[in-house]
């Protein structure tokens, strides 16, 4: 396969492209406000594991809203306490995993000081969303907001059916 501008412009302007964009995107707002949100729980509960909880229990809901509002464009109301539960199953999942590598590398690290300890948690909490993150949007993508596509659809054609 041989890459060209031509083929690259082309690839760029695909909704595909443009959503997984906009996944990255808005990945990038709030991968950083997550971790700023872990060190400051982090040094006042003086538990890494317990900030990384507290602080998906915060995220979790704009999360949502800005993934189905700006990546899946999905503004119907149907179904939203479904699409928040399976959205928060998933991420529970990867906060889980994150949770898990934090935990690990607290424990590594727990003879080191907080100028260790953070960077390492920085970097097992990293890893372990970065493991998830692909996965979660392969179930929002492939389930979760392509149901919320599909039910204006199964409308119509129910609609379609009953006037022909």
């Amino acid at each position: 396969m041989r890459l060209s501008l031509s083929g690259l412009q082309t690839y760029t302007r695909a909704e595909e492209t443009r959503k997984k964009l906009r996944y990255a995107g808005v990945s990038t707002v709030f991968l950083p406000a997550g971790q700023v949100l872990i060190q400051i729980f982090g040094l006042l509960l003086d538990d890494y594991t317990a900030a990384s909880l507290v602080t998906a229990a915060i995220i979790a809901v704009p999360n949502f809203f800005a993934n189905k509002h700006f990546v899946w464009r999905v503004t119907s109301r149907e179904n939203l306490r479904s699409q928040m539960l399976v959205f928060w199953v998933a991420m529970m999942l990867g906060v889980s995993l994150a949770t898990l590598f934090t935990h690990l590398a607290e424990h590594a690290a727990s003879n080191q000081t907080r100028l260790v300890c953070g960077p390492a948690v920085l970097v097992a909490q990293m890893l372990g969303y970065g493991i998830v993150w692909v996965g979660r949007f392969l179930l929002l993508d492939r389930w979760l907001f392509k149901l919320a596509d599909n039910a204006p659809l199964c409308a119509e054609v129910a609609i379609g059916e009953v006037s022909t």
